[in-house]
């Protein structure tokens, strides 16, 4: 077990988490999938991207787009560079009407037109949100979004996604939810195989740990210290990294707001 990959978990769980508030726990789930979007532009052209980007995101507006695009740029983490933009939520057969709805609006067109030539590469992935193992409720807005990313060593077996549902359900049944600590898990598909948990803070401050960290918690609730350290230790075996980074919602380069 590595001790970075620890660190990173407790960082995630022990503070208080939330998300963009769309949806909520108490309705009816939302669509699983979410489409996101990573890029980095050209180096020296950063100031370009993000003045044609603003443009292009009004056009889609514009142009009566049925998706909304969350944009975030990171704060904290390795890659400073990057942008990242996410539209929640769909099912498969959405992406369908979703690909047809682009060429009848010209949206890639546009993007293609406009902004592409000031982007140096992209990375494009679904993610699927777990949203009956996640605390999503309404009202925690960010602006800031703490992610710790997990990449699965290759022939995990099931045991410590069963771990994570534990460990979730235990938070949401015993008190942690309740405290004000939420979460929301996502897996990617696409790329290397990642999960991922998410948090919001509203400042800086808010990513400081409360008095009892998931650590303590755990073990108080199943009554031993031995059964809680065999299931964080089952689940850190599945995973070969680890990553914590923090991103900042950026709405001059998302949709525009319809207030």
């Amino acid at each position: 077990m590595k001790k970075c990959t620890w660190i990173a978990f407790v960082a995630a769980l022990v503070l208080p988490l939330a998300a963009p508030a769309e949806h909520h726990e108490e309705a009816e789930q939302p669509a699983p999938l979410s489409d996101v979007w990573l890029l980095v532009p050209k180096q020296g052209m950063a100031a370009e991207f993000t003045e044609a980007a603003k443009k292009h995101m009004a056009f889609r507006a514009k142009a009566g787009e049925s998706r909304s695009w969350m944009a975030f740029r990171p704060v904290i983490g390795d890659k400073m560079d990057v942008v990242q933009y996410r539209s929640c939520c769909f099912n498969y057969a959405d992406m369908d009407a979703y690909i047809a709805e682009d060429e009848k609006l010209g949206l890639s067109a546009h993007w293609n037109a406009n902004v592409d030539q000031y982007v140096d590469h992209y990375h494009h992935y679904l993610d699927s949100n777990d949203w009956e193992n996640s605390h999503w409720p309404e009202g925690s807005n960010g602006p800031y979004y703490g992610v710790t990313a997990w990449t699965w060593k290759e022939g995990t077996g099931p045991g410590p996604t069963e771990v994570r549902k534990k460990f979730s359900q235990l938070a949401k049944n015993e008190g942690w939810a309740e405290a004000g600590h939420n979460w929301i898990w996502l897996e990617r598909i696409g790329g290397k195989p990642i999960i991922a948990v998410v948090s919001s803070f509203e400042n800086f401050a808010d990513m400081a740990p409360g008095e009892q960290n998931f650590f303590e918690f755990i073990p108080e609730k199943l009554g031993s210290e031995k059964d809680a350290s065999e299931m964080f230790m089952k689940f850190g075996s599945a995973f070969e990294s680890s990553d914590y980074s923090v991103w900042e919602y950026d709405a001059d380069i998302a949709t525009p707001s319809s207030e």
